[in-house]
Parts: C-alpha cells; sequence; structure tokens
C-alpha cells in the first residue's frame, strides 16, 4: 500500500512545481489542497494539476480547513490505494528526505508521527518566541512534553481520517488541536528529528505571529479549561472558608480535598476515555492529588500563620501552574 503525502497550498511559489515532482518521483501520491488562492497563482497550480490529485475551492479559509480537506478527500476517495498520510508544507520548510523518513516510520506505527525541529539552532525570532510559548503552554495543560509541537511534518495511519475531520480548528491552531486530542483519547505519538529549514528567514510563510498565535494558545488554554475551573474553585472555597472564620476549617478543608482529588480523578478517566491507558489516568490522579496536596498546604500555613489569605490562594495557584510545567517536562506523563 502507499503513502499519500498532503499539500496545504496557499500562494504557492515557483519552486512548488519542483516539490511535487520530486515526491511524485520517489513513489508518494501527492494530493494538494489549493486553499483559495490567489487567481495569480493560477499558472503554478496549472503546471502540476494533471500530475496530482487536486482540491480546490475559491476563499482562503486556513491552514487547518484545507488540511480537514485534504483528509477527507483521501478518506472518501483513496482509502483503498493508500493506507498512510504524510502532510508536510508546501514552501519549502521540509526536505524530502525528511518526508521519506517520516512516512517509513508511520508504516511501522500504531498512532501519529511527528517530524521535530531542533530549535535550539538559530530561527527567526518570531518563530522562535511562538514556539517557545507553545511549548510551554503545551506542557502545563496536557503534562506532556513535546520538543516541537508546532511541525506541519507528520504521519498518519488512514484509519484516522474521519478522526482529524472532526477536530476544532480552521487556522494554526487546529494542529496543536490535533496534538492535544491524541494525548487525551490516547492515540500513540511518535518523535522524529527532521532538519530546521526556514527559507529566505521564513518571508515567505503565512503565519502573523500576534493574531496566530493568540488563536492558537486560546485554543490551547480551553483544553485545560475545565481543570483550571477546578483547582481554582476548591483554592477560592478554602479561601472563603479561612476568611470568614467558618467553623471546623481543617475538616471543611479534608472533605474539599477527598472530593476535589475524586473528581479530578473521574474528569481524567472521561477524558482520556475508558478504552484507553489507563496508567496514564493513574499517572493524572497521582500527579493531580500531589498539586492539591501542595496548594493545601499553602492556604493551611496562610490561615495558621494568620497570613493574606487572599495572597495565599493566589500563591496556591502559581505553585500549581508551576508544578504543572514541572512534572510535564520531567517527562513523567509522556514525552516525545
Amino acid at each position: 500500500m502507499k503513502t499519500a503525502v498532503l499539500l496545504p497550498v496557499y500562494n504557492p511559489d515557483v519552486k512548488f512545481p519542483a516539490l511535487v515532482r520530486e515526491l511524485k518521483k520517489r513513489g508518494f501520491v501527492v494530493v494538494v489542497c489549493n486553499d483559495g488562492s490567489s487567481d495569480k497563482y493560477d499558472p503554478i497550480f496549472n503546471e502540476i494539476k494533471d500530475e496530482v490529485y487536486y482540491v480546490t475551492y475559491n476563499t482562503n479559509k486556513g491552514k487547518g480547513y484545507a488540511l480537514k480537506r485534504g483528509f477527507e478527500f483521501i478518506g472518501n476517495n483513496l482509502a483503498d490505494e493508500v493506507s498512510y498520510i504524510v502532510t508536510a508544507d508546501a514552501d519549502g520548510q521540509h526536505a524530502i528526505d525528511d518526508i521519506e523518513r517520516v512516512a517509513k516510520l508511520v508504516s511501522k506505527s500504531e498512532g501519529i508521527v511527528l517530524g521535530m525541529r531542533d530549535l535550539s539552532e538559530h530561527i527567526p525570532v518570531k518563530s522562535r518566541i511562538g514556539n517557545d510559548l507553545s511549548k510551554t503552554v503545551y506542557t502545563i495543560i496536557t503534562g506532556v512534553y513535546l520538543r516541537d509541537n508546532q511541525s506541519g511534518l507528520r504521519g498518519f495511519p488512514v484509519r484516522l481520517t474521519s478522526w482529524l475531520c472532526d477536530i476544532p480548528g480552521n487556522k494554526y491552531e487546529y494542529e496543536l488541536n490535533v496534538l492535544v486530542t491524541a494525548h487525551k483519547e490516547g492515540i500513540p505519538i511518535a518523535g522524529i528529528d527532521i532538519k530546521t529549514i526556514y527559507e529566505n528567514n521564513n518571508k515567505n510563510t503565512h503565519f502573523k505571529p500576534i493574531k496566530d498565535t493568540v488563536r492558537i494558545q486560546g485554543s490551547l488554554l480551553s483544553y485545560g479549561l475545565i481543570s483550571t475551573l477546578v483547582y481554582t474553585l476548591y483554592i477560592v472555597a478554602v479561601a472563603i472558608i479561612s476568611w470568614f472564620n467558618i467553623p471546623h476549617f481543617y475538616i471543611w478543608t479534608a472533605v474539599m480535598f477527598v472530593w476535589v482529588t475524586g473528581m479530578h480523578a473521574v474528569l481524567n478517566v472521561f477524558s482520556a476515555g475508558i478504552r484507553h491507558r489507563q496508567k496514564i489516568s493513574v499517572i493524572y490522579y497521582i500527579t493531580g492529588a500531589i498539586k492539591y496536596c501542595i496548594a493545601t498546604l499553602i492556604m493551611l500555613l496562610f490561615d495558621f500563620q494568620g497570613w493574606f489569605i487572599v495572597l495565599g490562594a493566589f500563591t496556591a495557584l502559581f505553585v500549581v501552574v508551576v508544578l504543572s510545567y514541572l512534572f510535564g517536562r520531567s517527562g513523567i506523563m509522556g514525552k516525545v
């Protein structure tokens, strides 16, 4: 069975046809999704239309939308011809040798393959800021450390096309949503080192540093909203009991601790799915209980010393965030 390379394309440069032809030469089935490019780019697309499966629409919708349209086309029309899909950028950021390596690895894996760049190398400032912020927030929210979670070079088994089409997001946030959802649902992610390429200092990118970074981080934070609310409500409740000198403070705190850690466990079972790896849910529960315990001890310390309990609440929340990052960075809940 063959591998399809899916290329989402918007206003390509003159090198694009050469990329397509080299992929064809190496035996790949090539699917091009024209994400509403300007009419002046029609001559470039006309060069390769007869050599690829070509998907197009009139209005620019975003990279996530283009990927989903491509996945939909492959799932509906090529499922009998190809077994795997590799997504790659059309702007020269991914070496063809790396595309081949991802294709080989995904054919041996049970889930997703993520091409990961060495981001310690010299890269454009706007790309470094976005990648560093994304890594930090991703680690805090998911508890899993990914050295590069914004790479567009990825491999998928074709059986995941329907799943990929159901994931929300039409812009750059879509690719991050795929990884978060995979972690949530227990779909394995394997990493492979790839070259770090930024042609012309990444001047050809359509990524808008401020707008797209805000969209990506907002989408990522929404995945951790429930856990964040549970932590916050617990700490606020403890602060209120202390502030108003409600009788049996320590008993109430102990009861709430048991209740919220239990709720945390239930949330993780539902989010990970009963059919998925229970070891992950147990680890999430243990680390969650540790964070609740430390937050509780901080609140008890502030109450015992008669310090300003609201400051204690903010301190506890800050410590929870730091611990979430440290647990994720350590790799105990997964590292790619």
